[in-house]
C-alpha cells in the first residue's frame, strides 16, 4: 500500500462513509445498490486498508487468486487507489438462473451426517430411467471413479441416501460440531468441508431451493447417475428462488477449479443482450482459468422467455453458456423421441449437443428431492421427484463428460468435448439447430476413446 498512500489522502479528503457498514462482507449481493467493482490483482490487506481509509465494504471473491469486489467506491475511484489492478463492474441477473418449480426451506449450518452405504442401480430396480437407455448408459462399465463433478447451483443435499456416498469432502478442515473456524489448508475458506456457500458466505452449501440438488442426482447420484462413482463438490451461487449475480459465480468457478474439480455443470444462465459487456468479461475470465487448469464446463441452454418457448441463443445470447472457449459444452434439452422440446432454446452456431431433458410425454426426468426431514435421513427415507428443463439435460452431459474422463483421465477437456459431439447419435430434425445435430451417445462416445 505504501506507492498509494498519497492517492488515499487525496481521495480521503472527498469520500466518507455515509453511514455504511465498514469492512468485510462475506455473502452474495441481494439488490442492484449492493453490487460493487471486481478488482484483480488486490490482496486482501489493501483491501482492508481501503475499507478502513474510507468506510467502505468489500467481499473476497477468490483470496488465492487476488479477486476483491469493492462496494461503495466507483471504478474511477479505484483506478486511482490501484493502479496496478484491472476492474470489472459485477451484475445482478434481472432474470430467475435456473428453471423449475422447486421449493424448500432454508436451514442454516446444517451438518454433514456421514456417508450412507451406496446403493447401485440394478436390473430389478422398482425405479426406471428412460433416459439412461435413451443415451445408451445402462450398460456401461465405466462409472466415473476417481473424477470430480462441481455442481455450481442452488446448493445440493448432501445428505441424501443416494449422495451422501459421492461429496467430495475435504478431510483438512472440520465441520459441524467439530468446526474450529480456522482454515487448516489454507485455501481461503474456513471449514469447507463439504463445499461452499458463497451465497450466504459459510461452509455449509445445502440446497434451500431443490434445484441443485436434483442436477446432481442426474450427473452422480449412486443410484442413477450417469457417473455413479464420480465425486459430487456442492457450490452454492444462488438464492433459493434462484437469482445470482455474475461475480458470485465466477466466485464459485474458481472455487471448483482450485478444489480440483475436473468437470464444472453450470444448470443456470441468463441472457445479457448481444454484446459481451464489460460484467461478462470476469465469467469469460473464469471459464478461461478453467480451460488453463484442465477443466471442462457443461453450461444449459436455457429454456426460453416468459412465453415458455425456446429462443435462437445464435441471435440472444445466454451466458455462460455462449461463451466461446473450447473448454464449455452447451447444452439443449430433446424430448422422449429425440425432438428438440418447446421450452429448450438452440443455436447452429453455438449450443453443442443435446441430452435428454423431460418432457410432457414422460413428466419429466426423475431425480433425487429434498426430503421433508432435515437430519439424518435414513434410506426408507428417499425422496425423488420429476423436473425438466435444460437444467436436467446438462448434467446429463456432464456425467458423460466424467464417464469419459475415468476411462482415461488424460483426457482434455476440449478432446472430452470434440468426442461427446463427434459420436452423438445424428437426428435429422436437429440440422441447423445445433453445431452437433445429435444426442449424446454414452457407449459411441466410449468406443471412439478407446479406439
Amino acid at each position: 500500500m505504501k506507492g498509494n498512500s498519497l492517492a488515499l489522502l487525496i481521495l480521503l479528503s472527498f469520500l466518507t462513509s455515509c453511514g455504511k457498514v465498514i469492512g468485510e462482507k462475506n455473502s452474495a449481493p441481494r439488490t442492484p445498490d449492493q453490487v460493487g467493482i471486481i478488482a484483480s490483482c488486490t490482496s486482501k490487506s489493501e483491501a482492508q486498508a481501503i475499507a478502513q481509509e474510507f468506510g467502505v465494504q468489500y467481499r473476497v471473491i477468490n483470496e488465492k487468486r487476488k479477486l476483491i469486489e469493492f462496494i461503495g467506491l466507483t471504478q474511477s475511484e479505484l483506478e486511482t487507489l490501484l493502479p496496478k489492478s484491472k476492474f470489472r463492474s459485477n451484475k445482478i441477473y434481472n432474470d430467475v438462473l435456473i428453471s423449475g418449480d422447486f421449493k424448500s426451506k432454508s436451514v442454516a449450518n446444517y451438518e454433514f451426517y456421514g456417508a450412507h452405504p451406496p446403493t447401485y442401480r440394478n436390473e430389478s430396480s422398482g425405479r426406471y430411467f428412460p433416459h439412461l437407455e435413451q443415451i445408451k448408459a445402462l450398460q456401461n462399465k465405466f462409472l466415473g471413479e476417481g473424477i470430480t463433478i462441481a455442481i455450481i447451483d442452488t446448493g445440493v443435499y448432501y445428505n441424501h441416501p443416494h449422495l451422501s456416498p459421492n461429496i467430495l469432502l475435504n478431510g483438512l478442515d472440520k465441520h459441524g460440531s467439530n468446526a474450529d473456524n480456522q482454515d487448516s489448508d489454507n485455501n481461503g475458506f474456513i471449514d469447507d468441508y463439504v463445499g461452499w456457500d458463497f451465497y450466504n458466505g459459510d461452509a455449509y452449501p445445502i440446497d434451500d431451493n431443490g434445484h441443485g440438488t436434483h442436477v446432481a442426482g442426474l450427473a452422480a447420484s449412486t443410484y442413477m447417475g450417469i457417473a455413479p462413482k464420480a465425486k459430487i463438490l456442492p457450490v452454492k451461487v444462488l438464492s433459493s428462488d434462484g437469482r445470482g449475480d455474475l461475480g458470485t459465480i465466477a466466485a464459485g468457478i474458481f472455487y471448483a477449479i482450485d478444489r480440483g474439480a475436473d468437470i464444472i455443470n453450470l444448470s443456470l444462465g441468463g441472457t445479457a443482450g448481444s454484446q459481451v459487456s464489460a460484467e461478462l468479461q470476469t465469467l469469460i475470465n473464469a471459464t478461461r482459468t478453467a480451460k488453463s487448469n484442465n477443466t471442462l464446463l457443461v453450461a444449459a441452454a436455457g429454456n426460453g422467455g416468459n412465453d415458455g418457448i425456446g429462443d435462437c441463443n445464435d441471435n440472444l445470447p445466454v451466458y455462460p453458456a455462449n461463451i466461446q472457449e473450447e473448454n464449455l459444452i452447451s447444452v439443449a434439452s430433446v424430448d422422449a423421441y429425440n425432438q428438440i422440446t418447446e421450452y429448450s432454446n438452440f443455436g447452429g452456431a453455438t449450443v453443442h449437443i443435446a441430452a435428454p431433458g423431460g418432457d410432457v410425454y414422460t413428466g419429466g426426468l426423475y431425480s433425487v428431492g429434498i426430503p421433508s426431514c432435515f437430519g439424518p435421513c435414513s434410506q426408507d427415507d428417499i425422496p425423488y421427484r420429476s423436473s425438466m428443463g435444460t437444467s436436467m439435460s446438462t448434467p446429463i452431459v456432464a456425467g458423460l463428460a466424467a464417464v469419459i474422463k475415468s476411462a482415461n483421465k488424460t483426457t482434455s477437456p476440449k478432446k472430452i468435448r470434440d468426442i461427446i459431439l463427434k459420436t452423438g447419435t445424428k437426428i435429422p430434425q436437429l440440422e441447423g439447430l445445433l453445431v452437433s445435430p445429435s444426442v449424446i451417445n454414452v457407449q459411441m462416445a466410449l468406443k471412439e476413446l478407446l479406439l
